[in-house]
């Protein structure tokens, strides 16, 4: 929010010094015609931000985020009727004005709707991360005891080992690196549930190959 403040201030000091130092004129400036493609150009990235954020922290509901999209398109409107210097000076700045203070207006109202739906969503994965650990852990526990039963019973008694049990004991050490995985998820920042989905199902994917092998290698 504060690159938009500076952005406002700037603009806003701009046009000051722009119309001080303005010839007395009828038709709109050339300098005026570069304000309003600057303020154009903010709006198009600023509504590109807004998208990202959308999408970002996935917000289903966007009806009332739309009626601010639709009033940042409205601005650019009118901001494009002014992009000549065949229009009247004062109508040109008099709508650069109102734009400004509606796409400030806009940002104000959004900076805490946004945050207000940052929050929501950081708490609702929390949740489903909380779901989820106690899934983790049971089943890293569950390949941990697989682990022991396994190299109890293979490299007990055992110095020299055949090639079929260095094989198995490659597929124990890779186990138990996915256990360490499952036990340490909830280190992992996920940035959405699909992203904790998809690196559980990796891991179980992992899990399943490593036993598969296993088997083939006991038969």
């Amino acid at each position: 929010m504060k690159k938009i403040v500076y952005f406002i201030l700037f603009i806003t000091l701009f046009l000051l010094s722009s119309n001080v130092n303005a010839e007395n004129s009828y038709y709109n400036t050339e300098s005026n015609v570069k304000n309003a493609i600057l303020v154009e150009d903010y709006i198009v990235r600023h509504k590109e931000r807004i998208q990202e954020f959308i999408n970002k922290y996935d917000i289903k509901e966007t009806s009332w985020l739309n009626k601010y999209i639709n009033k940042l398109n409205e601005s650019i409107e009118a901001l494009k009727k002014i992009q000549n210097t065949s229009v009247e000076r004062k109508k040109a700045e008099d709508v650069m004005n109102a734009v400004i203070l509606r796409v400030k207006n806009i940002n104000d109202s959004l900076k805490n709707k946004l945050k207000i739906e940052k929050s929501r969503f950081q708490k609702k994965l929390k949740s489903k991360k909380d779901a989820y650990s106690k899934l983790w852990i049971k089943l890293s526990n569950k390949i941990n005891s697989i682990n022991i039963k396994i190299a109890t019973k293979i490299f007990e008694n055992n110095s020299i080992l055949t090639l079929k049990e260095w094989k198995i004991k490659k597929n124990l050490i890779n186990l138990n690196k996915e256990s360490l995985k499952l036990r340490n998820f909830w280190n992992i920042n996920f940035r959405s549930e699909k992203e904790i989905k998809e690196s559980f199902i990796k891991i179980l994917k992992n899990i399943k190959k490593e036993i598969s092998e296993m088997k083939e290698t006991l038969r």
